[in-house]
């Protein structure tokens, strides 16, 4: 189990690399944070690094707290999509599963009415996917359904958790998370890419968040996210 997240890991494996959506969807299992929508079906071009030495430095303090509490392994790479997104498939070596990053998303969460605070939230979600892609417990199979809401609601579930260990009973900070998550729901029940609506979304974060709060293991808040976000 790693619990430290490199620079090395972060940055190697080259300037930039073609990562077409068909690929994952033949080699991997891929999940998203915001919506349904996948990578472009034109592929999205992977980057090491942004042109921004300080967001970059920034942005890596962050994985390296959320791998001190989410045990997992994954390599990190940049995207210009306004999303971001987990894959099971290996980029960097050393690692297992990759998170791609959308630039365009965490640009637009860094502006003042959200902050930090909400791009920290998107990281710990798709960095839940990648516990669900490689627990022993199998998670991505055990939250399969009609549709990808399971997964999804989990992984905030778990992001709600992490952030409870991040900044503590911050009630301002919750609420510029919510206020962020309140635009990645949906009203798309029985479509199989449904994310979970606006309401059931901040219901997974939160409940993740007081059960960090009242100190409970990561391994058996997981397993009360999968009963919880059943029950939505």
């Amino acid at each position: 189990m790693c619990t430290t997240c490199t620079r090395r890991s972060f940055l190697m494996a080259g300037a930039s690399l073609a990562f077409a959506s068909s690929r994952a969807d033949a080699d991997g299992r891929v999940a998203c944070a915001l919506s349904g929508d996948g990578l472009k079906d034109g592929g999205s071009t992977l980057l090491s690094k942004s042109d921004d030495p300080a967001f970059d430095n920034a942005l890596i303090a962050e994985l390296r707290r959320i791998l001190r509490i989410i045990p997992i392994n994954p390599g990190f790479k940049y995207v210009s999509d306004n999303n971001a997104y987990a894959t099971d498939t290996t980029i960097v070596a050393g690692t297992s599963g990759t998170v791609l990053i959308g630039l365009k998303l965490v640009r637009e969460l860094l502006k003042p009415s959200q902050g930090g605070v909400a791009v920290a939230c998107v990281l710990a979600h798709e960095c839940g996917h990648i516990f669900q892609f490689f627990s022993s417990e199998k998670y991505f199979d055990r939250l399969d359904g009609t549709t990808q809401r399971y997964r999804e609601l989990h992984a905030d579930f778990l992001a709600g958790y992490y952030l409870a260990k991040r900044m503590g009973a911050a009630t301002a900070q919750m609420r510029e998370v919510e206020k962020a998550l309140v635009d990645f729901g949906d009203y798309h029940a029985g479509n199989p890419k449904d994310h979970g609506t606006p309401g059931q979304r901040l219901a997974a974060l939160d409940k993740g968040y007081v059960l960090s709060l009242g100190g409970a293991e990561f391994k058996d808040a997981a397993a009360e996210g999968e009963k919880y976000v059943k029950v939505l």
